[in-house]
């Protein structure tokens, strides 16, 4: 049985202690989400009307904006190490103060899930931007494809744990409060870990990283995407990509807090719950699609199956066919889209690499996010003040995701046909394809 998990998987000779250490992190956080993903939205629906939640995104992803230009004054220049503690730390001590807004007499419920919502979001776009840079300097590009789909899967493990328990709380009423104070936990869990277990790694300090502004940092990821035609692209398909992801999220709530009214927490649980394991099923074969299409062809998939399941959507009315539209999309951007993007990303000199993964990875779906949050608003907002029905004004927001999906698919085709002349940018440093990852570390001879 040892044997056959040996050879479907895909690591070698010592690299299962650092993958497994890395794929609890990776494990921590998304379980922390999973458990406050359901309850901070359910939360929210049941106190304010359901359209509202789209100014929130909004919002949110304005803070992610700040929070991220931050970031990009750091990410290039620490341990990265020792900044991925550094976040779990700060995720572990948010988690424990929030708690106190609920049990603060008189603050609003509404408010409090928004906060609950917020930080759940912004952990979901800010923490793998960190985590991945922190991978992508570890392994070279080889092991990297060989690797990351396996780190990957953990992922999708804790969000199916993260899942189960949110959809207890909506049998049994654990209450908001237990579960924020459990995710602290998670966290702490999780930079124990991250202390004892990475000391080992041995990483190159960042260079040639001097101390500019945040405009000057921004400015200079911007410049290098815009110079290699495939990131280029690849940069407008995010975009893209994070306006028609809103529009068919946004729709697939709507439809199932109107049809399913108090079940909706349960199903809500249950159907994330269903992303999640389709989700662990897809990264395990991510690499072989990878290798079997070639790097430059596999940015198709996601945007094809984003365009297919918007037209589904447009002309499928009800929960169930805004369900498995979002529910397709979402999996196809979570596992072979995003292996991709990280495996391409890979090819960025070190130096730089951590500023194109935040725009390519937060600035620009985040961007696109509040594209898509605001323009459905105001069709949402326009149909209600002339009392146009429901099932009229949600086929224009439905019909304007059609269209930037479309744009989303010219962008993917478009860094398929640049990929070649990108390659040979002087933008792009190749990492020494000898770099073996055992040099990078000291673990003893008994992982292997």
């Amino acid at each position: 049985m040892l044997d056959f998990a040996k050879r479907w998987l895909p690591l070698r000779a010592g690299e299962s202690k650092l993958a497994l250490t890395l794929g609890f992190i990776l494990f921590s956080n998304y379980a922390a989400m999973g458990i406050t993903k359901v309850v901070s939205v359910s939360g929210f629906l049941g106190e304010v009307r359901d359209h509202y939640i789209l100014l929130v995104w909004a919002v949110d992803m304005v803070l992610l904006i700040l929070a991220t230009g931050l970031q990009s004054l750091i990410v290039d220049r620490f341990d990265r190490v020792k900044l991925i503690s550094g976040v779990l730390v700060i995720f572990m001590l948010l988690y424990a103060v929030l708690p106190f807004t609920f049990l603060v007499k008189g603050f609003p419920a509404a408010i409090s899930y928004t906060f609950v919502y917020l930080l759940n979001d912004q952990q979901w776009r800010f923490f793998p931007v960190v985590f991945w840079i922190l991978v992508n300097d570890i392994y070279d590009p080889g092991t990297g494809r060989r690797v990351m789909p396996f780190i990957g899967v953990f992922a999708f493990v804790g969000t199916i744990v993260g899942l189960g328990i949110a959809a207890a709380d909506a049998q049994f009423q654990f209450g908001a409060v237990p579960l924020l104070w459990l995710n602290a936990a998670i966290f702490f869990a999780a930079f124990l870990v991250s202390r004892f277990q990475l000391r080992a790694v041995k990483l190159p300090p960042p260079i040639g990283v001097k101390a500019d502004s945040m405009k000057s940092t921004l400015t200079e990821g911007w410049d290098f995407i815009k110079t290699v035609p495939a990131f280029a692209y690849l940069a407008l398909g995010m975009l893209a990509a994070g306006s028609v992801m809103t529009v068919l999220l946004y729709d697939a709530l709507s439809d199932a807090k109107t049809d399913l009214g108090s079940g909706f927490q349960s199903y809500y649980a249950i159907y994330n719950l269903l992303i999640a394991v389709v989700s662990i099923l897809a990264q395990s074969v991510s690499t072989r699609i990878i290798e079997r299409f070639t790097l430059k062809r596999s940015f198709l998939i996601q945007p094809v199956m984003m365009f297919l399941s918007t037209v589904a959507n447009f002309f499928i009315p009800g929960y169930l066919g805004s369900s498995f539209a979002q529910g397709f999309s979402r999996v196809t951007y979570d596992t072979t889209d995003l292996s991709a993007r990280k495996a391409f990303q890979a090819m960025v000199p070190n130096e730089k690499r951590g500023r194109v993964s935040i725009f390519l990875d937060s600035y620009l779906p985040s961007g696109g996010t509040i594209l898509g949050s605001l323009i459905t608003f105001g069709i949402i907002s326009m149909g209600l003040r002339y009392g146009i029905p429901r099932e009229q004004y949600s086929l224009a927001y439905i019909g304007v995701g059609v269209a930037v999906s479309l744009l989303a698919l010219f962008a993917a085709l478009k860094v398929r046909a640049t990929y070649e002349q990108s390659m040979l940018s002087w933008q792009l440093k190749r990492r020494t394809r000898g770099a073996s990852l055992l040099s990078k570390l000291d673990f003893d001879e008994d992982d292997k």
